[in-house]
C-alpha cells in the first residue's frame, strides 16, 4: 500500500489487498504509472484481461500469475463470505442467500478463466496445487517473475503464507480455512449433482474430480 499512497493512487488501488478491480484503462492505465517510474509492487484483482492488460503482457511490462480454484469450492466460499457485511462488499454480493444465485453469480468467473487460460506468457496455478506443493508453487512464481531473491529470504517469505495458517492480528489471508474440497462436506447429495452437472464440462478443462 506504500505504493499507493506514495502516487495518490487510493481511487484506483483498493485495500486491504492492493486490490485492481477491474484491468480496463481507467484503472490499470494509472495504476502501472509507478511501474513505469521503475517501482516493482503486486496488484490483486478478480477481473479478467482486457485488451491493454493482454498488450503489456505481451510487451513485458507486466507479468501476471492467475490462480484458479474448483468452482464448487468457490461456490460455497461465496456463500460464506457474503453473509458477512465488510464495507467492502457490494449490496449485489450481499444479496446472494441462496445456492442458485451463488452459481448464478459465479458463472461470470468462469469466463474470466476461460479468458486468461487463452492469454499466452503468464504463469496459471491452481489453488489445491498450492496447498498440495507449496513449495514448488513458490518456486515457480519466483522463476517465473525473474526474481534475484536469497532461498533464505524466499523461505522467510513463504512461511507467512502456508496453507493451514490461520490469520494473525485480524489480517486475512487466502488459505483462510486451509483446506480442499470442503464442498463436499457442505453440499448435500442433490445440490452436489446440480452443481456438476453444471459445470460438468468446466470441471473436466481443469482436471477436477466430479
Amino acid at each position: 500500500m506504500q505504493i499507493r499512497n506514495k502516487y495518490f493512487l487510493a481511487p484506483v488501488i483498493f485495500p486491504p489487498n492492493a486490490d485492481l478491480n477491474t484491468t480496463r484503462v481507467y484503472r490499470l492505465a494509472p495504476a502501472i504509472i509507478p511501474s513505469i517510474l521503475g517501482e516493482t509492487y503486486v496488484l490483486n484483482s478478480h477481473a479478467g484481461p482486457s485488451k491493454l492488460a493482454k498488450f503489456l503482457i505481451r510487451s513485458g511490462a507486466i507479468k501476471v500469475v492467475y490462480g484458479y480454484r474448483d468452482p464448487r469450492d468457490c461456490i460455497l466460499s461465496i456463500l460464506e463470505y457474503s453473509s458477512r457485511a465488510l464495507p467492502q462488499y457490494s449490496n449485489e454480493f450481499l444479496l446472494i442467500n441462496t445456492l442458485e444465485k451463488a452459481v448464478k453469480y459465479f458463472e461470470q468467473y468462469i469466463n474470466i478463466w476461460k479468458d486468461w487460460t487463452k492469454v499466452g506468457d503468464i504463469l496459471v496455478l491452481k489453488y489445491e496445487e498450492m496447498h498440495s506443493d507449496y513449495e514448488l508453487c513458490v518456486e515457480n512464481i519466483v522463476r517465473y517473475l525473474n526474481l534475484e531473491i536469497p532461498d533464505t529470504k524466499i523461505k522467510e517469505l513463504s512461511q507467512m503464507y502456508l496453507p493451514q495458517q490461520k490469520p494473525k492480528d485480524g489480517v486475512k489471508i487466502h488459505f483462510e480455512h486451509g483446506r480442499t474440497n470442503r464442498f463436499r462436506e457442505n453440499f448435500n447429495e442433490e445440490e452436489l449433482s446440480n452443481i456438476n452437472e453444471k459445470f460438468h464440462d468446466v470441471l473436466q478443462e481443469m482436471k477436477y474430480e466430479l
